[in-house]
């Protein structure tokens, strides 16, 4: 009975949290999340050319990495974060790049699909 209620509790908690994300993604000028199962390079298909991670964006100011990241994968757009907390949807998403700042306004974190 104690497994049940736990897992229940935590069902739900879960969906709060799902529709949370969704209100908030609905408020933020890029497109719906694409769900998925995979990040970067796992998400890539057989032949497919364009990448799905940008290591040598790291350092790199951050708006010219978003004009980067789009413009190599078109199927993606890149989210520039405002804050070096890099605070953000933690919905996985084929369609989404996060860039995270340092305190210069510099990718801190390497850039992947998801």
């Amino acid at each position: 009975m104690k497994k049940i209620i736990i897992i229940i509790f935590f069902s739900l908690g879960f969906l709060l949290l799902s529709q949370i994300s969704s209100m908030v993604a609905s408020k933020h000028p890029y497109p719906p999340c694409l769900d998925c199962t995979c990040t970067g390079n796992y998400c890539k298909q057989p032949g497919e050319t364009v990448p799905y991670e940008w290591s040598e964006l790291i350092g790199t100011e951050i708006h010219k990495a978003k004009v980067i990241v789009e413009r190599t994968n078109p199927n993606v757009t890149a989210v520039v974060l405002l804050e070096v907390s890099c605070i953000h949807i933690f919905d996985v998403c084929c369609n989404r790049v996060w860039l995270c700042p340092d305190g210069d306004g510099r990718v801190r974190i390497k850039p992947i699909v998801g």
